[in-house]
């Protein structure tokens, strides 16, 4: 009886040390839409509808769309809940267009980030195979460093020649150091294509303190398997805090839209893991 109450206690003081800043901390600066997310967040190549408000706007023109998604995510541990709805038009003007609206909470009470974010995305076609994009983000966060009221741009270009792709994205652009939501710099490569498969890597440098850049790799691919069926998985090595996180997922597509569920759990470090999940509605 004395064990499982120390147990209790020792599991809830660790609990409530679980801060927003924590790295891999359930957040919108470490967690994508599912698809993303399922591949271990390599995506930034390979981005080509409502993903591309999160990893990559210039994905956003790279295939015609008008769809709408609504995504959710919840951890029970940390604890964390988002989420995030998006419709993408890349159908009705030459330049594409995406609105992403999102809100997030995560962390105990001591070190807890809570608030929304509304986002603009737009992107074009500058070249054969070259598409180049921005997003335009107003954040409003509760935070352990205060209060968040800050307006924020997101740049990225992508190109592709046949089953090669290659991206870089600059996030977080801001006058000012925004609390919890550092300046990003991305790299990304990808082979395959969406009606088959892909394998992606991307590389993410955290830039708020040019005295110690903060490094993440991730490597994640996908298999459609069937035309109503795709299988996702991937790997986050987080090279300053020395944790490694695994993620699998499963989507399911039809004439009329789509089904995504993803989990991700961490194997360095505390443990923690969540669950993800996705609908996609096709409007054109």
């Amino acid at each position: 009886m004395r064990r499982t109450l120390l147990l209790l206690l020792l599991t809830g003081t660790a609990m409530a040390d679980n801060r927003v800043q924590d790295p891999g901390s359930p957040w919108p600066t470490t967690v994508d839409t599912p698809r993303a997310t399922a591949m271990g967040g390599a995506h930034a190549a390979i981005a080509t509808g409502n993903d591309a408000l999160v990893v990559n706007p210039a994905g956003l023109a790279q295939v015609r769309r008008y769809h709408f998604e609504l995504d959710g995510m919840y951890d029970s541990r940390f604890p964390a809940q988002a989420v995030l709805a998006s419709l993408v038009d890349s159908a009705s003007a030459p330049i594409a267009s995406g609105l992403l609206w999102s809100r997030w909470a995560s962390g105990q009470p001591s070190g807890r980030g809570e608030g929304w974010s509304l986002g603009l995305g737009y992107s074009g076609p500058i070249g054969q195979g070259l598409y180049l994009g921005g997003e335009t983000k107003y954040l409003r966060y509760h935070t352990p460093d205060g209060l968040v009221k800050k307006w924020a741009q997101d740049a990225g270009v992508l190109g592709r020649r046949g089953n090669f792709s290659w991206a870089a994205v600059v996030q977080n652009i801001s006058t000012d150091k925004i609390a919890t939501f550092p300046l990003t710099a991305v790299g990304a490569l990808a082979w395959g294509t969406d009606t088959d498969w892909h394998l992606a890597f991307d590389y993410r440098a955290d830039l708020s303190d040019s005295n110690n850049v903060k490094s993440k790799a991730a490597l994640g691919g996908e298999l459609l398997v069937s035309e109503a069926l795709a299988l996702r998985g991937g790997a986050t090595w987080d090279a300053t805090a020395r944790h490694w996180w695994l993620s699998a997922g499963i989507g399911i597509v039809s004439e009329k839209g789509g089904l995504q569920v993803v989990w991700r759990r961490r194997i360095e470090g505390p443990y923690d893991q969540f669950f993800e999940g996705g609908l996609t509605i096709y409007l054109e």
